[in-house]
């Protein structure tokens, strides 16, 4: 894979929100759910997601609409003749009408199709308030579906639905999730209300939980590669990775109400403005982002319980991600919930370390600091040789680990992971922790390389003495003179 020079951290990080990565490992013995969840694949769903995919903000953004697999070339294949329909352009939505995008594709799951095959609304039902582009557009949607043939594409590829339905509920510990936050948090809906997900394998970003209404709870999920595949293996840290997509949906359902519970004691131990880093959580939601770090946290508990050999390094991996969607702080704060959740009493639950954790955050907030590298600030000039030194100073005094895990690029071809420790590299720490020295063999047949820290994969990280992660993705570039 070539990389781009400028761009490989912003790159990774996008990748990294909506894909799942496959790795060796045992395979799960995962049996099917017993249906505390349901799982559905409905048409008009799928519809608008077929739609969407034909457009040209579709077919353009890489991470918006899943592409590269079989089923979606198959889509552009028998919808072609399309490709000039209205609708297409009426839909053409972008990264910045995002909230557009997600109602025209979330709202299609309040319509059916009556005896006559014309859509209409069914339940009252709104992704986001004030949008209804769905209904703006029926009946350009209803001419598609005629000119289309979209029902029998639909009929056609019916076993391919179920085929994913079913191996889906088999691998997502579904009725595992909802028993751990009941038990966590308590029932918060009542036994009349269904609690459904929600698929199409186009849906790459943009997880989202909604009350359809009274009766009805629903997650609209992202689904793991590996699902959609008849060759990828799938084993256990395949799904203890991905299964983050329905857990930190379905967890809202259960933090956010407790949260409110506690919103006068939140309000005052917790500065949002602290906490967050232009996550977008923090404009309109006074508790957003105590929710998000919380919501993440609790999934930290869950792999402890589920994926016990795993959860340290499947963890670290996604507080890698949630330092780079703004929340900085995300490793710190669940090594803090963690340790009181293991040093709980029998009969206490998450819901009853929140005034303990929140005692904590008014401490802690007082002190907050982002560790940085201030030297080098962008790239260095030396000779490469076979015991190239490197010196790194920080902002502030880190933990002075034994190993440090790089990831060494050269902005083409070459990226691997490198252990730096103590006896291959002369690694040794100086000021504190505040700098830290190594050597490390670069051949001369490349002009430059790149070292990035704290991102996917990286098993020993760059973190503070307070506990606190560097920036995720922090790299510099050595020249050579």
């Amino acid at each position: 894979m070539k990389y781009n020079l400028q761009t490989t951290i912003i790159i990774l990080t996008i990748a990294m929100i909506i894909m799942t990565f496959s790795c060796l490992g045992t395979k799960s013995t995962k049996i099917e759910s017993n249906d505390i969840i349901e799982v559905q694949y409905p048409e008009t769903y799928e519809l608008a997601n077929i739609i969407l995919a034909l457009t040209e903000y579709g077919k353009t953004d890489k991470w918006e609409v899943r592409q590269n697999f079989e089923y979606y070339n198959e889509v552009q294949e028998y919808f072609k003749s399309m490709n000039g329909h209205p609708l297409l352009d009426s839909v053409n939505y972008s990264r910045e009408r995002w909230e557009e995008y997600l109602s025209f594709r979330t709202d299609s799951y309040a319509f059916e199709f009556d005896k006559n095959n014309q859509l209409v609304r069914k339940i009252n039902f709104y992704a986001n308030e004030g949008l209804h582009p769905f209904d703006d557009y029926l009946e350009l949607i209803n001419d598609f579906v005629q000119k289309s043939r979209f029902r029998d594409f639909f009929l056609k590829n019916k076993e391919y639905y179920n085929t994913i339905s079913s191996k889906y509920k088999k691998t997502q510990y579904l009725d595992e999730m909802r028993e751990f936050l009941i038990a966590e948090f308590g029932e918060q809906y009542s036994n009349d209300v269904k609690y459904i997900v929600v698929l199409s394998p186009f849906v790459y970003r943009m997880n989202c939980h909604r009350d359809i209404d009274s009766t009805t709870v629903a997650d609209f999920i992202t689904i793991p590669d590996y699902v959609l595949s008849d060759t990828v293996s799938t084993n256990e840290k395949d799904i203890a990775t991905s299964i983050h997509n329905l857990f930190t949906e379905m967890n809202h359902g259960y933090v956010n109400p407790t949260t409110n519970q506690y919103k006068e004691l939140v309000s005052k131990s917790f500065n949002a403005n602290l906490w967050d880093n232009k996550s977008g959580y923090n404009e309109n939601d006074e508790f957003g982002v105590f929710n998000e770090y919380m919501t993440w946290a609790v999934y930290d508990i869950f792999l402890k319980r589920h994926f016990p050999n795993l959860a340290d390094e499947v963890g670290l991996n996604w507080s890698f991600q949630n330092d780079s969607r703004g929340f900085e702080y995300s490793q710190l704060f669940t090594q803090k919930l963690l340790t009181l959740y293991n040093h709980k009493k029998n009969d206490e639950t998450i819901k009853d370390l929140y005034p303990k954790m929140l005692e904590w955050t008014s401490e802690t907030q007082k002190d907050l600091s982002k560790p940085k590298i201030i030297s080098p600030k962008d790239s260095i000039s030396t000779i490469f040789s076979e015991e190239t030194k490197i010196i790194i100073s920080f902002s502030e005094p880190m933990i002075k680990t034994d190993t440090i895990t790089t990831i060494l690029q050269d902005g083409k071809n070459l990226r691997e992971f490198i252990k730096l420790n103590r006896t291959d590299n002369n690694l040794s720490w100086a000021e504190n922790g505040s700098l830290v020295e190594f050597e490390i063999s670069l051949p001369r047949e490349r002009e430059a390389y790149y070292f990035q820290f704290n991102w996917w994969g990286t098993k020993h990280p760059l973190i503070s003495k307070k506990g606190v992660l560097i920036k995720s993705g922090s790299y510099f570039k050595v020249i050579d003179e």
